[in-house]
């Protein structure tokens, strides 16, 4: 029997199957998912791999027999197995093919998504003395002499690693082999993080316990007695909780156990994550409209043909509860479910929630867990301890036996498509398993992406839609203020004057208030008046954002920090001075309009620190300040009960932003934004400020007519030919010689163009480029970028020919020092 395998290696040169013979002692366990050990290169290190297919013969897929082939094959044997049990199930293998050619990427990068983190293969050379070394001392140079000399106090066997302080140490080993003298092997630790718990319990119960010690007359002291009753009142204790109740040695329950009175259990101990953010556990009934749209869905659960759904709920539909009531259902017929959230550490209290109605069967999985905990999720998965999981994008890839329902919320969010290698989206993955292993998928939002929406509008998705507030109450009103005219009046605060009376009252009134701005720090940049000159990142072609706390400006792109002088380097001018607004300066300028007021702040600079996400939320929620300000974060999932006023500070930062979507992104946070306003019994109001009061996702938005917004915003998608009427292929090549950048850009460009018109295809507008990208310069590398529309080329040709220049030919094609970026349908093309 033979297995292909995909060796755990990140080179271009090894992402291929590689087939070994499966030793006959391994036959009737090896399967497919299995990790394995082999053989790998001329020195037969042994390696890391993962088991694909298996098949009686060599050559199989070939028509190819060992025996009868013109050449002999030397086929490698594995050499083990690493766990009891296949690492992976055969649809994960299946998904990790899938995504391969969907993203244009290598396997191992696609392992690497649900491999298991807390897994660990270390392997490594040893030096063992044979036997008869001592014969042969003497044929041996001094060198060589002092090398067995120190494997002998060794007890015979070193790793060579400890022995490279000696010069040419490989040469003296090699010597050493040829004499008979030393063995060089490869050997492996395999490791896993994974903690277990001692559990004591009493061999015998009661009464035989105490028969079983006068019978054997043992004699038993008072921290032994303390013991065997507490025992007698618990079924079983974890051990380290006996010593510390009773204050007792693990020397004398070890004693118990040696005396055959207790016995020791060893138990899986998964950690969890902490959690400071509580919400309050209530039965809510559903309304007319979420029991219809829940009813449709469980009905059709296990339809064959059921195609995925677009839940199109407006803010405070309560479409949280539509999908606990479809798990609950899901839970009842045997079936498992992942719900994804756009980051989860930005929404505690959908968190909360869910815990709260289903308890322990809940886990969470994200960035911020550590690598144990992340491998503890994976094992209760794996175990059936885990039925619902909650998480980021990387939740899709747990390893569910039984999973029925998959869950996107806010699914337009741009984090559900990954920047790092395999640049693959949430929801094209997701929709795979749905088809190909008939899982439910519902995908939710009150504002749908442009492109899964005209999905739905042809047929793709089934759409469904709640129009009305869990509360009945009516969607908040959106009040536009012109800047212009405000500017016109002599008020040149950041506040229109509008929203400062407003702060004003509804505080007076013991409510709440969020004011949202896309933009943390306390100015956008930092310029001189007199000559011009803009304070930018030494690394990056961007200006530095100012930081008033620190006196500093930083790059929001690579961290790079520096002090503000004070006079202009270019002029030596005083006239240095930050412009712009962020959220820094929204937060001073509102405590100085509104003295005693209290603020909190959420922006990436105040939620770096590992749980003050849910701290501020919490303080929040606890009524502990009057309004909170903050970026695009606040967008997501919040429900406060007394937040009645929203405001947006600037919707033309959006709305300006040099991205094809910033039209679309600008009505989505809008509309986000102010539905965090009047979500209990309470009304609610939002001001919105913008200088382009015409523009239509503004006009849009404010009456929340997301079918005018849709049906502006595809005609310009047509008529520019963007997504979803193309598919868009992005590859930035970068590295830190920018004429380097431009000549590789171009060699790339050259070697498409001759594949192309080799395959009869002249008309090459279909490529733009290459250009510099618009941010042409991230953390001291240059980027050039060239675009592809599949207009006029298929694009499975177009992928292909792609892969082939970046991947497989890349040494042919880029130099050394030049990295290559593929993202088919990327968020941005900046």
């Amino acid at each position: 029997m033979y297995a292909e395998v995909i060796v755990r290696s990140n080179t271009v040169y090894t992402d291929n199957l590689f087939t070994y013979k499966i030793p006959e002692f391994l036959e009737d366990i090896v399967r497919i998912g299995h990790r394995v050990l082999v053989p790998f290169g001329k020195g037969n290190k042994p390696i890391e791999a993962f088991v694909f297919k298996i098949k009686n013969n060599f050559g199989d897929e070939k028509g190819l027999e060992e025996e009868n082939s013109d050449k002999k094959f030397k086929i490698k044997e594995i050499e083990d197995i690493l766990d009891e049990e296949p690492l992976f199930l055969p649809e994960q293998l299946e998904l990790v093919h899938w995504m391969k050619n969907r993203y244009i990427c290598t396997y191992m990068e696609c392992i690497n998504m649900i491999y298991p983190k807390g897994l660990k293969l270390k392997n490594y050379k040893v030096a063992v003395l044979k036997n008869d070394y001592l014969e042969k001392l003497n044929s041996l140079s001094d060198d060589e002499r002092k090398v067995a000399v120190k494997i002998s106090g060794n007890k015979g066997k070193i790793k060579v690693e400890k022995l490279k302080y000696l010069e040419n140490i490989n040469n003296i080993l090699h010597r050493m082999k040829n004499k008979g003298v030393v063995d060089i092997k490869w050997e492996y630790t395999n490791t896993k993080n994974e903690k277990n718990m001692c559990f004591v319990s009493l061999r015998y119960d009661e009464d035989d316990t105490e028969e079983y010690i006068s019978e054997n007359k043992i004699r038993i002291g008072n921290k032994q007695r303390e013991i065997i009753e507490f025992l007698k009142l618990n079924e079983e204790a974890e051990i380290n909780d006996i010593v510390e109740i009773l204050k007792v040695s693990k020397q004398s329950i070890n004693s118990l156990k040696d005396r055959g009175l207790v016995d020791f259990t060893m138990k899986a101990y998964y950690r969890k994550p902490e959690s400071r953010y509580g919400a309050e556990s209530k039965k809510i009934e559903l309304n007319e409209q979420q029991k219809e749209v829940a009813d449709i869905i469980k009905n059709e659960m296990f339809e064959e043909d059921k195609k995925p759904y677009i839940l199109h709920g407006i803010t405070g539909s309560g479409k949280t509860e539509v999908y606990m009531d479809i798990v609950e259902y899901a839970l009842s017929q045997g079936l498992d479910s992942i719900i994804l959230v756009p980051e989860i550490s930005l929404t505690p209290q959908t968190v909360a929630r869910i815990k709260n109605r289903f308890g322990d069967i809940v886990g969470v999985f994200h960035s911020q867990l550590s690598e144990g905990e992340k491998h503890d999720v994976f094992r209760a998965v794996k175990k059936g301890e885990i039925r619902i999981l909650i998480g980021a994008r990387s939740a899709l890839f747990a390893p569910f036996r039984s999973l029925g329902v998959v869950i996107i919320d806010e699914f337009h969010e741009a984090s559900y498509k990954s920047e790092m290698n395999p640049k693959f989206s949430a929801l094209e993955v997701a929709r795979y398993m749905s088809f190909k292993n008939n899982v439910t998928l519902v995908m939710g939002s009150a504002t749908p992406s442009v492109e899964e929406y005209y999905k739905a509008k042809n047929g793709e998705y089934k759409l469904l839609k709640i129009d009305k507030r869990a509360n009945s109450k009516p969607l908040p009103k959106i009040e536009v203020v012109d800047m212009k005219e405000e500017l016109g009046m002599g008020n040149k605060s950041i506040f229109s004057s509008v929203l400062i009376d407003k702060i004003k009252k509804n505080t007076a009134e013991k409510n709440q208030t969020i004011l949202f701005l896309n933009r943390r720090g306390y100015a956008n940049f930092v310029s001189c008046r007199s000559c011009g000159y803009v304070m930018k990142c030494e690394n990056c072609d961007i200006s530095l954002t100012y930081h008033k706390r620190s006196n500093s400006a930083r790059c929001h792109y690579c961290g790079y920090e520096k002090q503000v002088p004070q006079e202009c380097p270019e002029c030596g001018s005083s006239y240095l001075r930050p412009f712009g607004t962020g959220t820094q300066r929204i937060e001073e300028e509102l405590k100085h309009l509104i003295p005693g007021i209290k603020v909190l702040r959420m922006d990436k600079d105040t939620t770096a620190r590992k749980g003050a996400t849910e701290e501020i939320l919490e303080k929040f929620r606890n009524k502990e300040a009057d309004v909170l300000i903050g970026t695009q974060m606040i967008s997501k999932g919040l429900d406060f009960s007394d937040v009645t006023l929203v405001g947006i500070i600037s919707a033309d930062m959006m709305l300006n932003f040099p991205d094809f979507k910033s039209f679309e992104t600008t009505f989505q946070l809008i509309t986000q934004v102010a539905g965090r306003a009047g979500r209990a019994d309470k009304e609610g109001e939002v001001v919105l400020q913008t200088y382009n009061t015409d523009h239509y996702a503004i006009r849009c938005a404010m009456d929340y007519d997301f079918e005018k917004f849709y049906e502006n915003e595809i005609k310009i998608r047509e008529t520019f030919e963007y997504p979803p009427f193309n598919n868009m292929i992005s590859v930035v090549i970068s590295g830190e010689n920018e004429k380097l950048v431009e000549k590789n850009a171009y060699s790339m460009y050259n070697s498409l163009r001759y594949l192309f018109k080799g395959r009869g295809i002249e008309d090459l507008s279909f490529i733009l480029g290459p250009n510099p990208c618009a941010i042409s310069r991230i953390n001291k590398n240059y980027r050039w970028q060239i675009l592809f529309k599949d207009d006029g080329v298929e694009i499975n040709l177009l992928k292909g020919i792609i892969k082939y220049v970046c991947i497989t030919k890349r040494d042919v094609v880029f130099d050394k020092g030049i990295n290559i970026s593929i993202s088919v349908n990327p968020n941005s093309v900046l």
